[in-house]
């Protein structure tokens, strides 16, 4: 008898493990088969309008356009609640007021305009990579749920362990953790659409029923851009903007080479399923030389280096103080001889304005950034543009947003991400992969000019057709502090 039931457990606990152990690839499988198969495949476009049921009586309307456009739209009592993402920049409207969302925000915006338009097919393409799965009750209801992960960020979905249908959807906003529940699939078109939409936000939750769902309308551009702000005086050409940043960048490096700082830069290696592998931190003492920086390792990780390692370390930074030396004689002689002939010397300069010439520039605003006042604007490729070189090829991928200081006429923050696949030697060296992006953010030091503050790029690339380069990297910048350099570049210490 005994036996028989340690039997019975034995069977039991081996069910349940298969049942965690399911993978994400059968578990999304189920879900595209019980959403509508084929079907789904030819949606490109979704409306669905109806009111919010219970206290918080009101309407909403939610609007998706592949590849991953999203408007979602509440009203309550009068006060109206926009979240959108259009492909370049996330934005928010409510009592707060209209402002684009920044960090981890934007980029679940992002990550969930893309699933609920592809609807978890193509997540490869997408770069959208399955990081968890298992098994959870919802409310008394058995389901499997699998996480997604984006460039650092991501939702967790989970579906009815019977018929595969979405049951609910968790990811963290500003207010918290946000769950979504969907019940009440109907067939539309051959798809099933949720007809009654659920949300738990904090101590809010408020429940939406469709009272019409419309799939392929036609949808304007406009209605995910940026709305224009009434009375606000805005440049009409960025153009006139961007050149007084070029004019104005050698004063700026001048500036810079007043100031030394900390930089603490982390590398994540990631493996297939986009877990971290492998980090490494370092911390670099920071001094200006000439035109150049010089980086004095201090620290590896959480362990300072020893005397004899700091000795070997200032050996290394004196000998490329000098190498900086000779370089700066070479481009100063360089230099003189262009002015000579008239022509510009600066790869720069000729790189920033060509973005003018690459990308499509849409939405100018004035917001806020760090306190200041500032014009952001998006920009995308612009179509049919056929790039000369590789830095325009590069720049003709970007989409994203920047932020511009228009009296220090500075950059204070840029955002992109590439659009589509960067080739080397067309793809047989390296292709640069679509999930790739990158964020630069800049403080104002001391009242005087805008230092960088902040780094983060995702990088995904495939090498020789076959090997996976996958990295995660962060940089910040910290304790800036005035400099001194003497004529021979000797290091000084700094003052206060």
């Amino acid at each position: 008898m005994k036996k028989a039931a340690l039997s019975v457990c034995i069977l039991a606990m081996t069910a349940v493990a298969g049942a965690a152990a399911e993978s994400p690839g059968k578990i999304i499988d189920r879900y595209k088969k019980s959403s509508g198969g084929s079907a789904v495949e030819r949606i490109k476009s979704t409306v669905m309008t109806g009111t919010l049921a219970g206290a918080s009586s009101g309407s909403f309307q939610y609007v998706t356009a592949k590849p991953d456009r999203l408007r979602i739209e509440v009203e309550i009592g009068g006060n109206r609640v926009i979240d959108c993402y259009n492909g370049k920049s996330a934005w928010r409207k409510d009592a707060a007021g209209l402002r684009t969302l920044l960090g981890s925000e934007a980029k679940s915006l992002r990550l969930l305009a893309i699933i609920l338009n592809n609807r978890l097919r193509n997540l490869s393409h997408d770069r959208i990579i399955p990081v968890a799965s298992g098994s959870a009750d919802v409310e008394g209801r058995s389901t499997n749920f699998v996480e997604l992960q984006l460039n650092g960020v991501s939702v967790k979905l989970f579906f009815d362990a019977k018929d595969g249908s979405l049951v609910k959807l968790e990811r963290d906003t500003s207010e918290g953790r946000e769950a979504v529940f969907f019940a009440d699939y109907r067939a539309s078109d051959g798809v099933m659409e949720p007809f009654s939409v659920r949300v738990k936000r904090g101590a809010t939750e408020m429940t939406a029923v469709a009272a019409t769902v419309e799939h392929n309308r036609a949808i304007e551009e406009s209605q995910f851009l940026y709305p224009k702000a009434e009375g606000a005086s805005l440049p009409s050409d960025v153009e006139p903007l961007m050149k007084s940043l070029v004019a104005n960048q050698e004063r700026i490096e001048e500036l810079r080479q007043h100031y030394t700082f900390l930089e603490t830069e982390t590398e994540r290696k990631l493996d297939r399923d986009g877990k971290v592998k492998e980090s490494e931190t370092h911390v670099y003492e920071v001094t200006p030389v000439g035109s150049s920086f010089v980086r004095r390792l201090v620290k590896n990780g959480n362990k300072e280096l020893s005397a004899s390692e700091l000795e070997k370390e200032d050996r290394r930074i004196q000998k490329e103080i000098e190498d900086i030396q000779k370089r700066e004689e070479k481009r100063k002689k360089r230099k003189d001889r262009a002015k000579e002939r008239g022509e510009e010397d600066d790869n720069e300069r000729v790189t920033i304005l060509s973005f003018l010439r690459v990308s499509e520039i849409t939405s100018i605003r004035r917001e806020m950034f760090r306190g200041h006042e500032v014009i952001a604007f998006d920009f995308e490729p612009r179509k049919g543009f056929k790039p000369s070189n590789r830095v325009e090829s590069i720049v003709s991928k970007l989409a994203g947003t920047m932020w511009v200081d228009e009296q220090a006429r500075q950059i204070a923050r840029l955002e992109a991400r590439l659009t589509d696949s960067f080739k080397v030697g067309g793809g047989l060296l390296a292709s640069i992969l679509p999930s790739t992006a990158f964020a630069f953010e800049q403080e104002k030091i001391g009242g005087e000019l805008w230092l960088p503050s902040h780094a983060e790029a995702n990088l995904a690339a495939r090498i020789f057709l076959l090997a996976k380069f996958n990295r995660s990297m962060t940089t910040d910048y910290s304790e800036y502090k005035k400099y001194k350099i003497d004529s021979d570049y000797k290091l000084k210490p700094p003052t206060p």
